[in-house]
């Protein structure tokens, strides 16, 4: 009996040792992979996700290149605004509701991108490269672009 569940407990520690250093966030392209671009739904979670990386690239960069923090910011800003008009339009939500979800899920975002940096910065040095950070940073890039 003890040997079960002591197999049970070695068992238990390494599924939580894995998951712990699982990133938080899906990468973008195996999300979408997975996804119709065209639904509503899929195209406002893009857009959350890509104001949350945005964000995210804005603090990093913030000491060294005020501007670009700055335009960051702003481009996070307006693609969380698109996601709110979408949720507004599709989804027959509330203007503040709409805002209030899209916040927090923003929020909650970031927070995911802030750990999985730190992991890769003490991976690698990079909070982007090598990671599926900066595979979502080149996805959101070029959605900006289009825009």
């Amino acid at each position: 009996m003890k040997k079960i569940k002591l197999i049970f407990l070695i068992i238990g520690i390494s599924i939580h040792a894995n998951y712990a250093k699982a990133d938080l966030n899906t990468s973008l392209k195996v999300y979408l992979d997975e996804k119709n671009i065209e639904e509503g739904l899929t195209q406002i979670y893009l857009l959350k996700r890509c104001s949350a990386i945005y964000a995210y690239a804005s603090g990093i960069v913030l000491k060294s290149d005020a501007v670009s923090s700055k335009n960051f910011i702003e481009i996070s800003n307006n693609l969380l605004f698109k996601s709110v008009e979408l949720m507004v339009i599709d989804e027959n939500k509330k203007l503040e509701e709409a805002q209030e979800e899209a916040e927090k899920n923003r929020k909650e975002l970031f927070s995911n991108y802030i750990a999985d940096g730190k992991k890769n910065w003490e991976k690698n040095k990079s909070h982007f490269k090598g990671s599926y950070i900066s595979e979502d940073m080149a996805i959101c890039s070029k959605l900006t672009e289009e825009n």
